[in-house]
């Protein structure tokens, strides 16, 4: 009588085989990432330590987003971080806060961000389709309660950002005179 395999064999086999392809796959494929919806983001980051940066962006309507106001218009603060371990993104190496443009309507947009300077980086992303940088800029805070204006953009009737400049606004009173 000759020997036939049977086929749970041949399925075990086949499944081992599936196995080692789908773990060869998920070795080389790309980290998950989470996809935030909206047209830009602006993002500032600063050192680890007990410093609180806020993020101040004001749409072309008049509409301040910032920690009291997290979500106003069609921008939302994604998340207020106080410069503490207890609210910064683990295992960070800086401190982070961003506010997203869910809708992007034509018009000009303001952002405005201790003892020792902070260096703030502030970033304008275009979230559309991959996710790239548009501008990048750092600025240096020196004193508790300062404001500066890190820059304002522009979006055009398509949609696009740009007209970058650095004209100073107040965000936090409407009648601080302010310098910049």
């Amino acid at each position: 009588m000759r020997w036939r395999p049977l086929p749970a064999f041949a399925a075990i086999d086949f499944l081992s085989c599936l196995l080692v392809v789908f773990v060869a796959v998920a070795l080389t494929s790309s980290p998950p990432q989470v996809k935030t919806y909206g047209d830009y983001a602006v993002v500032i980051t600063w050192p680890k330590g007990q410093n609180d940066v806020d993020l101040y962006l004001r749409d072309p309507g008049g509409e301040t987003s910032y920690f009291e106001k997290p979500q106003v218009a069609s921008m939302q603060l994604e998340h207020d971080d106080l410069g503490t371990a207890r609210t910064s993104y683990d295992h960070a190496t800086q401190h982070q806060e961003r506010t997203v443009v869910r809708s992007a309507a034509p018009g000009q947009y303001s952002r405005d961000p201790g003892s020792n300077p902070i260096p703030v980086a502030i970033t304008l992303w275009d979230l559309r389709g991959n996710d790239r940088a548009v501008y990048s800029d750092t600025r240096a805070l020196s004193r508790q309660g300062e404001e500066k204006t890190a820059f304002r953009f522009t979006i055009d009737n398509s949609g696009n950002a740009g007209g970058i400049s650095h004209l100073p606004m107040s965000l936090t009173s409407s009648t601080m005179s302010y310098s910049g």
